[in-house]
């Protein structure tokens, strides 16, 4: 599968979810029916990933979880709340950063058009800014 295909998938199996349940109900009932979707539609993935990176040239490894990392290159959050803040777009950047990720995205299922719910970042590595500039 082409990585760059992979958000428009997940967020595909993210919908299917959401049109069979709707809003309002908790998180884990999202987290939980979306790792069925997943692996039904045969998607490498992980779950409750600690978040380790390098500081200094150390290791540093944290408390916090990573919802979903998908193919080693999505890191996919999910969120059942009234929207999505600043400061949480934020902590995406800086996961996908951190992590290495390609793409990071926040799913929010409290919503009534999933499509409004979904915040989505990209990270441009170096070698491929340097070839846009050529």
């Amino acid at each position: 599968m082409n990585t760059a295909d992979l958000p428009h998938l997940v967020i595909g199996a993210c919908m299917n979810v959401h049109r069979a349940l709707g809003p309002g109900l908790t998180q884990d009932a999202y987290v939980e029916c979306l790792a069925i979707e997943l692996r039904e539609m045969e998607f490498d993935f992980k779950r409750q990933v600690p978040l380790e990176f390098t500081y200094h040239g150390r290791t540093v490894q944290t408390a916090t979880r990573l919802d979903f990392v998908i193919g080693d290159s999505l890191l996919l959050l999910v969120r059942a709340q009234e929207e999505i803040t600043r400061l949480q777009q934020q902590e995406l950047e800086s996961k996908v950063r951190l992590g290495h990720f390609q793409t990071g995205l926040i799913v929010n299922f409290n919503v009534g058009t999933l499509r409004k719910g979904i915040h989505q970042i990209t990270v441009k590595r170096r070698a491929e800014s340097e070839k846009a500039d050529s």
